[in-house]
């Protein structure tokens, strides 16, 4: 009796450190993990911290990505009209609690080559605004989505989107 006892409040401890197995962290794709990757090294190179990927800005950047596929259109706004921070907020990275609280969105999508994470990359950071987000000294958490498909008359047709986020207490 006194094993099985300690055997449930190790277990219940592993469960407080843990947490449920629902509670599992973001799994990121090759390509998105290879984005993610040039992303904190040129923050590194700028004396920046890494982005460190969160569940909530996950879900919501991969929703995106999706989203613009299956519905067929490129914009920071959902397709029902709502900003990618009211998108963010859904999704549960909301500024409630906090003192303050600050979001940053990049999409992007190619065709073929022009499509990698390489690409991408470089697309955003010729790109003033989206190089600004990339860049952001606040911005501590991110998620990164993508998805595959046809767009404007083109096959084989990435879109990728990077969600930013910095919150404090």
């Amino acid at each position: 009796m006194k094993r099985l006892t300690i055997c449930i409040v190790l277990a219940a401890l592993v469960m407080l450190v843990v947490g449920p197995a629902t509670a599992r962290a973001a799994t990121l794709t090759k390509p998105e993990r290879q984005l993610l990757a040039l992303i904190n090294h040129t923050r590194a190179k700028h004396h920046l911290c890494k982005l460190t990927v969160v569940t909530c800005l996950q879900k919501a950047a991969t929703a995106h990505s999706h989203e613009m596929v299956r519905r067929g259109y490129f914009s920071h706004s959902s397709f029902n009209g709502n900003t990618f921070a009211q998108r963010l907020i859904r999704f549960g990275f909301s500024p409630s609690g906090y003192r303050s609280w600050a979001v940053g969105e990049c999409i992007a999508w190619g065709a073929d080559g022009r499509g990698s994470p390489k690409a991408i990359f470089s697309a955003w950071m010729h790109s003033a605004p989206h190089r600004a987000v990339i860049l952001c000294g606040r911005f501590r958490r991110v998620g990164v989505g993508r998805a595959k498909g046809s767009y404007d008359g083109l096959s084989n047709v990435v879109f990728f989107t990077l969600d930013c986020g910095a919150r404090s207490s």
